[in-house]
């Protein structure tokens, strides 16, 4: 799609998502920057107090609330919380009755709401197949327009079969316009769900470089986590097979044979948890790895300046699950660290090879390894990838991403076809 020139009205927007800062991960932060760079009341949010695994309240949801600079609206949750399946169709069906519509219906009447305050015009999701029916709903009722936002992941794997898979096609159908995050994430919308083209908006990740930016070593953090002395590598993310924490464990040993001040510090949270400890325990080095698990936004800044490189050596699973492209290699690019990244998904748009990091096959661990110890092992080539990250972030600021968006929101407001 071509880039139009402004218009002169801004076209208010409601962005719902059931994950959205304060909590952690590449979509929550790119929801949030949607609305926080953008023109003031033309995006409102639609987020949760909970978390749909856990059931557990966010925390620090208010405060976020508070200090945000853009209207958030919170339900407890949007989407049911996640349950062992039923073990019958009665089950089924009582939890239909009793849990999905009662939510259902407590959403709309949030939303109706929403439109009438703020005027809005566009609904984009952000859960493809959990929560696309709420902007067909007010499309038919209302007109609003039905924006999808898709970051890879929930398309390339390998889910299509059943209701499922016919649902997330024929809401990638209905929708009005259809955001992809990267060309990858494009392509696969093209080959995989037959999406047009012509039906879809690329808007590549961007960063926050006011929030992200080069900064001294930090040394509250190095005390509360121990790392006094060490050469910090930081790997950051949630805690699942495609980011490959497991593969850099693996390699961790050769890397600490070889630079014995190294350190892993690996933040974020998630299902692999257990497992990569496990893995940590047995590794021989597992003084030299270090798991953080979920931080406030401060302590993630404190950890990129704080570290002499960054590494997630993400791959694709053998069900299709893939990064769709990898915003933390932004986010680290931005504080001046350069990265190591896997050849996979949309990780090779997130990542200039050689010069803003490196890209090694995500499953190879020797090449991980070697990766990893070559920017260690050599001061001027890390600075030469050093030099080249700060300028790589620079140039993929969320301005321009921000302005495509809006020129969206505008384009669909006056029917057309193409921004």
């Amino acid at each position: 799609m071509s880039v139009k020139a402004l218009q002169q009205r801004d076209v208010p927007c409601l962005m719902v998502a059931s994950i959205f800062t304060p909590i952690q991960g590449g979509s929550a932060t790119v929801y949030a920057n949607l609305c926080r760079h953008a023109p003031d009341g033309s995006m409102v949010a639609l987020a949760t107090r909970r978390h749909y695994e856990s059931g557990e309240e966010i925390p620090g949801w208010r405060e976020h609330d508070l200090r945000c600079g853009f209207p958030v609206y919170r339900v407890d949750l949007l989407r049911p919380q996640v349950m062992p399946p039923p073990a019958n169709k009665l089950v089924s069906l009582w939890r239909h009755l009793t849990i999905d519509i009662p939510l259902k219906f407590q959403i709309v009447s949030q939303v109706w709401s929403l439109i009438r305050k703020h005027d809005i015009r566009v609904i984009c999701i952000g859960e493809l197949a959990s929560m696309a029916w709420l902007a067909l709903l007010f499309r038919r009722l209302l007109g609003t327009r039905m924006v999808l936002y898709v970051h890879g992941e929930e398309i390339t794997q390998r889910l299509n079969l059943g209701s499922f898979g016919r649902r997330r096609a024929a809401h990638l159908k209905a929708a009005d316009a259809v955001v992809a995050v990267s060309r990858f994430t494009e392509q696969a919308l093209v080959e995989q769900m037959g999406v047009s083209r012509d039906k879809i908006c690329l808007i590549e990740n961007g960063v926050d470089t006011q929030r992200f930016s080069p900064g001294p070593d930090d040394p509250e953090l190095r005390e509360r986590f121990g790392l006094v002395g060490r050469k910090l590598v930081v790997t950051v993310g949630r805690l699942v097979p495609r980011k490959g924490f497991d593969k850099t464990i693996a390699a961790w040993s050769g890397v600490c044979a070889e630079h014995p001040d190294a350190h892993l510090l690996i933040v974020g949270d998630g299902p692999q948890r257990a497992e990569l400890q496990a893995m940590a325990d047995a590794s021989g080095v597992a003084d030299r790895i270090t798991f953080a698990g979920s931080v406030d936004d401060a302590t993630l800044l404190a950890a990129y300046r704080s570290a002499s490189l960054f590494v997630m050596p993400n791959r694709t699973m053998p069900d299709g699950d893939t990064e769709g492209f990898g915003l933390v290699f932004l986010e680290a690019n931005a504080c001046g660290r350069a990265v190591v990244g896997g050849r996979a998904g949309g990780a090779v748009e997130a990542v200039s090879d050689g010069v803003s990091g490196l890209l090694v096959d995500g499953e190879n661990v020797d090449e991980i390894g070697r990766a990893i110890g070559r920017i260690l092992g050599d001061d001027a080539f890390r600075s030469l990838l050093e030099e080249g990250a700060l300028r790589h972030a620079q140039a993929n600021s969320w301005g321009r991403r921000v302005t495509i968006f809006q020129n969206l929101c505008r384009s669909l407001q006056k029917g057309e076809k193409n921004v």
